[in-house]
């Protein structure tokens, strides 16, 4: 059994997840609007791996007999002044949400749940993963600054990534 804190603590991460899903979702939709392809199938690819997350804390929370109990989610912003903003907005949610799983990892740790924290060890790891990759994608994108045919050139490169088997 579960405690009840660490059961409210991975349900808001559960929340975090599905609403970095919901922000990719609308940037994903701004760039196809920007009548930018491939960056929108990079970021609804982001999009699908936010609710696999989501749903691993879920399943892990029932196979632990907790109760999950979903939230409201935010409107996401849908607007952005520039390529560059879409990805300092995609690099700081990704940075809150490392933030979010440090503080449940803390949690479980000083509560002595060593499943929990075995679980969440997949969690660490995969946060320093996406925020290299976003840091990355976002100084390909600062190095590209107004260049349309640099642009161009990352939106193919970006348009070509395929989604990763989940672990």
């Amino acid at each position: 059994m579960i405690s009840k804190t660490i059961e409210a603590a991975i349900n808001r991460q559960i929340n975090h997840e599905i609403t970095a899903a919901y922000n990719y979702l609308a940037i994903s939709a701004w760039f196809e609007a920007e009548t930018l392809p491939g960056f929108a199938a990079w970021f609804m690819i982001q999009r699908n791996e936010e609710l696999q997350h989501a749903m691993r804390l879920y399943n892990y929370l029932l196979d632990r007999d907790g109760n999950v109990q979903l939230e409201a989610i935010a409107q996401p912003s849908a607007e952005f002044a520039s390529i560059t903003a879409a990805f300092e907005a995609a690099l700081a949610m990704e940075k809150a949400n490392t933030a979010s799983i440090n503080e449940l990892y803390q949690m479980a740790k000083s509560e002595d749940d060593f499943a929990t924290l075995s679980h969440l060890q997949w969690f660490l790891d995969e946060q320093v993963e996406e925020e290299k990759i976003m840091g990355e994608s976002l100084a390909m994108v600062k190095l590209a600054g107004s260049d349309s045919s640099a642009l161009l050139m990352l939106n193919e490169k970006f348009g070509s990534r395929r989604p990763e088997e989940e672990a």
